[in-house]
């Protein structure tokens, strides 16, 4: 009998705190931080730009699922302690950086490489799919950035923790959707511009040098 009060009283405790105005506060807060990390360029908004003017919208689409999905998983993964393991065992945090600096050199070395004559544009060229685009959240610095900045300085404290941590986990999605296809968006525009090889070289080498930009985030 007293376990049953005990479990309806936290029912009813929790179920408060949606009424609580400190909460909506800080999710309007959340959400104006998520609206700034998800429309400021990154390595995800460079190759989802990339990707709109090289294989259109719709092709895209698993790129951006895969991003949501990815984010998702860090999120939760954080939230539920992944942060403290790396805290115990920094070493892998490093492996985790090396991993990245790598995979963002290569990224930009095919995007620098990637052909630009109309016979050879579907030469081995393919979008992102929605597994390589989720893993990639795994070794993305700013993904990291951003999921543990949710999880520490957006989250009430006490009772409300869990509770604001999954709502910021929602608005995250809510907000970072619609930022992701305003890039790829950006892109599709840009290639109707993209109508010489010159051009589409140069495009390359811009979206390569971008991520290369990323790569201070990384190293310091």
């Amino acid at each position: 009998m007293s376990i049953n009060v005990c479990i309806q009283f936290k029912v009813n405790m929790n179920t408060s705190l949606l009424y609580d105005p400190q909460l909506w506060t800080l999710m309007a807060s959340t959400a104006l931080f998520c609206a700034t990390m998800s429309m400021t360029p990154g390595p995800n908004n460079v190759l989802l730009a990339s990707s709109g003017a090289h294989f259109g919208v719709m092709r895209t689409v698993p790129h951006i699922a895969g991003i949501r999905l990815g984010s998702t998983s860090l999120h939760l993964a954080v939230l539920f302690g992944l942060g403290t393991l790396f805290e115990a065992l920094p070493v892998l945090h490093q492996v985790l950086k090396y991993f990245a600096l790598a995979y963002l050199l290569y990224l930009a070395y095919k995007l620098v490489t990637s052909p630009v004559q109309s016979t050879h544009l579907d030469d081995g060229r393919k979008p992102m799919t929605l597994i390589e685009a989720a893993l990639f959240q795994w070794i993305n610095p700013k993904s990291w950035m951003s999921t543990i900045t949710l999880c520490s300085a957006f989250t009430l404290g006490g009772d409300g923790f869990w509770l604001s941590a999954f709502l910021g986990v929602l608005t995250f999605n809510v907000v970072g959707f619609p930022a992701s296809f305003t890039w790829v968006f950006v892109g599709a525009a840009i290639s109707k511009k993209l109508n010489t090889d010159r051009r589409k070289r140069h495009f390359n080498w811009f979206m390569g040098s971008l991520l290369l930009v990323s790569l201070p985030m990384i190293l310091r």
